[in-house]
């Protein structure tokens, strides 16, 4: 009886503040400057570390996105007949693709093997004859002169790798040159004569080491070429993008879209990220430490203020609390400060970076990256851990007998 009147009277006695608890536990961390900074500083180290490893993980995911994709759009998907003598890629296929739902706009290319012969000289290349949808979903690197038009039928786009070795390098010579182009039709169809036919270099492209031209579709066109060598359509918005594809492909035709490499790049990124986050999570380690240390010793140092704020009416559970909060407050410093660091010196490393390529490299790039959901997933660990690791302490100073801890000299 006299305990349940104990228990009775004790859950009787207020609560205290929240804000009387902060102000406790803001006095005590900075009454204990060294304890205190050394603790945050561990956090501050541990937090910063994956921060910015993290941070480096997820910037060359950019650059190598950026790289691997290019300027083609996410949305776009290309079309291969497996077998083109059973699946013909034709104008009757085209026209039953282009009824599909959920296509924003669908170009076509022919595809031969050719040879090019510009003032004597002459090597074996690829033309490609495209309609203008097509060159629009296509990147070339245009260096010099322009791009093609539907309406052009004796000009050529050339690569600098083929006139390199043809033996021109001057690319401002090549333009409006006339070049000669043979290439067998009959791969299409064997009633077809080769296309041999004088062209006007137009523009010239950077394309790396392929020995590439580009013509207007209409110059196949001209010749009966049945079928096409692929197709390129772009949907009008990415989530349709797999069913788009999936119609496509019951159609008996092969696909192939920018998404299938993102998907690669962000599972290898995935998994490198995290083993960059392992190695900064080592200083985290070493922080949680600290902090344990800290609370254990200040709970070692306040016992007997303790036992005095229970007799004088505190709770047991406001014990607990204050033991939490103060570990958030440490938390939540370090966080920020580790956070706020790592990005001013992923800023520099960016910043040092740009200015030793900008004379290789016209576009800004970011080899740090220092999202918003980052910061805030960082923060919230960082408390949450700081708890976990402040409940053991917090869970003996609710226990602490308050007659035992007055007894204490």
């Amino acid at each position: 009886m006299d305990n349940m009147h104990h228990t009775m009277l004790r859950s009787k006695r207020p609560t205290i503040s929240m804000k009387l608890l902060l102000y406790m536990s803001w006095q005590n961390i900075i009454s204990k400057k060294l304890r205190s900074w050394l603790t945050i500083m561990g956090i501050v180290v541990g937090i910063g570390s994956i921060s910015f490893l993290v941070s480096f993980g997820l910037g060359l995911q950019q650059i190598v996105t950026d790289n691997v994709v290019g300027d083609n759009s996410i949305r776009s998907i290309e079309i291969t007949t497996p077998n083109s003598k059973i699946i013909k890629l034709d104008n009757k296929s085209i026209e039953k693709i282009r009824e599909f739902p959920h296509i924003d706009k669908l170009g076509v290319a022919f595809s031969f093997p050719a040879s090019i012969n510009l003032s004597g000289g002459g090597i074996d290349s690829i033309i490609y004859g495209v309609d203008d949808d097509f060159q629009e979903m296509t990147t070339l690197n245009l260096v010099e002169g322009r791009l093609l038009k539907n309406t052009d039928t004796d000009t050529v786009i050339v690569s600098t790798a083929a006139l390199k070795a043809i033996g021109i390098s001057d690319t401002k010579k090549a333009i409006n040159q006339s070049v000669e182009i043979t290439a067998p039709l009959q791969y299409a169809d064997s009633k077809l004569e080769d296309l041999n036919q004088k062209f006007k270099i137009v523009g010239i492209i950077d394309s790396g080491q392929d020995n590439e031209m580009f013509t207007s579709s209409s110059v196949f066109e001209a010749k009966k070429v049945p079928t096409y060598k692929q197709a390129k359509v772009i949907a009008d918005d990415t989530k349709n993008i797999n069913a788009l594809r999936t119609q496509i492909e019951a159609s008996g035709f092969q696909t192939s879209s920018p998404i299938d490499t993102l998907e690669q790049i962000n599972q290898l990124f995935k998994f490198f990220n995290f083993v960059l986050a392992g190695f900064g999570a080592i200083g985290i380690f070493v922080a949680l430490l600290g902090m344990f240390n800290t609370l254990t010793i200040s709970l070692l140092e306040r016992t007997k203020e303790i036992g005095l704020m229970v007799t004088l009416g505190g709770r047991r559970r406001d014990m607990r609390r204050l033991f939490m909060i103060e570990a958030s407050i440490l938390s939540i410093i370090g966080a920020l400060m580790g956070i706020t660091l790592s990005f001013i010196g992923g800023q520099i490393v960016n910043e040092v970076a740009n200015q030793n390529a900008s004379s290789r490299v016209s576009e800004r790039f970011d080899i740090f990256s220092t999202p918003f959901w980052l910061v805030a997933i960082l923060i919230i660990f960082m408390l949450v851990v700081g708890l976990l690791v402040a409940f053991f302490p917090a869970k003996r100073a609710e226990k602490i007998n308050p007659i035992d801890a007055l007894r204490r000299e």
